[in-house]
C-alpha cells in the first residue's frame, strides 16, 4: 500500500508499505480521507510533540474515515463494507485512569499516529489501516467523509468545554482560529453560551469565526484589544479556551479572563513558558489543561450528523496522498485555511 512516512524533522516520504493484515477483534479499513492536524504538523515541524519524541519512522494521522475491507474475525464480518470513523484512542482499560473513567490519561494509552508508545501506532495517512472493531462508529447515510474525518477534533473541543464545566450563559473567548479553535467557538455556540469571540493574528479565521456564528473576532496585535474586549464582556470573559499554542497566547488568556475565571489549555506549546502566577493566584483564575478526549466520541459524531456542528465549511483544501509534502507545507503555512485532508 502507499503510506507517507514521516522520518524526521520536515522530512516526509512517498512509500509502498505491506497492507497490514487484522487480528481477531481487528478491521482493516481503506482509508477515504484523513485530516491533517495540529500534532501531525508538531511532529513536521519540530521533530517531536511535548515529550513525544519519534524513536523510528511511522506514519502519522489519526483523524480518518473509510470502509471496511476486511474482519479478522467471523464476528466481526458484518462490518465489511461499512462507511465508519475511527476512534484512534486505544486505552488499556486497566489502569487507575481507565477504571476512573479518565482513559485519555491512561499511562499505557496507544493512539493512532503518535509516537507517544514505542513501537509507534501507524495512522491513516496511507491507503489502509488496521483498527480494532471497537473503535469503529458507523456512519449515517449522506455523511460525507471530510465530515465524519472532523470526529476527532471536535471530540476535543467536547472534552475542553466539559472540562470547563457549564458554557450555558456564559462569555466565551476562544485565542486561536485555527480547527481547534474554530471548533471550539462552534461547540460553545452549541452548548449555550451566550457570547462568543475568536482571536487570531491572521484576518482569514478571524472573518471566518465570525461567517459561522462568533459574536465578535479580536486582534491580538491590536493595542485596543483590551477595549475591545471589554465591549464584549466587560469584566472579562467567563472562559478563555487557549487553543493556539502560541507562548503570549499564555499571558493573553490570564489577561483577559475575569476574576474568578476559567482558562483552558488545549493547544500544544512547543516549549515551556512562564505565566504570572500571583495573578492566578489573586485573582482566583482556574487554570485547566484539556488532552485528548474520553467519552466524547460518540456525541461528536451526532452533532456532525444532526447538524447542530457545521464542520464542513472549515475543510477547504483535499489534497491526494501522493502530495502529502504539498498539503503539509499547505497546512502548516496557514495560507487560507483551516482544515487540510488527505484523500488516498
Amino acid at each position: 500500500m502507499k503510506a507517507s512516512v514521516l522520518h524526521g524533522q520536515r522530512d516526509l516520504r512517498n512509500e509502498v508499505l505491506p497492507t497490514p493484515e487484522p487480528r481477531p477483534d481487528e478491521v482493516l479499513i481503506r482509508v477515504r480521507r484523513a485530516g491533517i492536524c495540529g500534532s501531525d504538523m508538531h511532529y513536521f515541524l519540530h521533530g517531536r510533540v511535548g515529550s513525544f519524541v519519534p524513536r523510528h519512522p511511522f506514519v502519522m494521522g489519526h483523524e480518518f474515515a473509510g470502509e471496511v475491507a476486511a474482519a479478522g474475525a467471523p464476528a466481526d464480518a458484518g462490518l465489511v463494507g461499512q462507511r465508519v470513523v475511527v476512534d484512534p484512542s486505544m486505552p488499556c482499560g486497566h489502569c487507575g485512569y481507565c477504571r476512573g473513567g479518565r482513559y485519555n490519561l491512561c499511562i499505557n494509552m496507544r493512539f493512532y499516529g503518535s509516537a507517544s508508545v514505542d513501537p509507534h501506532i501507524n495512522g491513516g495517512f496511507a491507503e489502509f489501516v488496521v483498527a480494532p472493531a471497537a473503535n469503529c462508529h458507523t456512519l449515517p447515510a449522506g455523511l460525507t467523509w471530510g465530515a465524519a474525518a472532523m470526529s476527532e477534533p471536535l471530540s476535543v473541543t467536547i472534552h475542553a468545554a466539559m472540562r470547563a464545566g457549564n458554557l450555558a450563559g456564559r462569555s466565551i473567548l476562544v485565542i486561536g482560529g485555527g480547527t481547534i479553535g474554530q471548533l471550539t467557538a462552534l461547540t460553545a455556540r452549541a452548548f449555550g453560551a451566550r457570547i462568543v469571540a475568536v482571536s487570531d493574528l491572521a484576518a482569514f479565521p478571524r472573518d471566518l469565526a465570525v461567517e459561522l456564528g462568533a459574536d465578535a473576532a479580536l486582534d491580538p496585535a491590536d493595542p485596543e484589544i483590551a477595549a475591545a474586549a471589554a465591549k464584549l464582556s466587560p469584566d472579562g470573559f467567563d472562559v478563555v479556551f487557549e487553543a493556539s499554542g502560541a507562548p503570549p497566547a499564555v499571558g493573553a488568556a490570564i489577561a483577559l479572563a475575569r476574576r474568578g475565571g476559567t482558562i483552558v489549555q488545549i493547544g500544544t506549546l512547543a516549549s515551556d513558558v512562564t505565566a504570572p502566577l500571583n495573578a492566578i493566584m489573586a485573582r482566583e483564575l482556574s487554570y485547566l489543561g484539556s488532552f485528548r478526549f474520553a467519552n466524547v466520541f460518540g456525541t461528536a459524531l451526532d452533532l456532525i450528523a444532526t447538524g447542530r456542528v457545521q464542520v464542513e465549511p472549515l475543510i477547504n483544501a483535499v489534497y491526494s496522498l501522493d502530495d502529502m509534502a504539498a498539503a503539509m507545507q499547505r497546512a502548516v503555512g496557514k495560507d487560507g485555511v483551516i482544515k487540510v485532508q488527505i484523500e488516498p
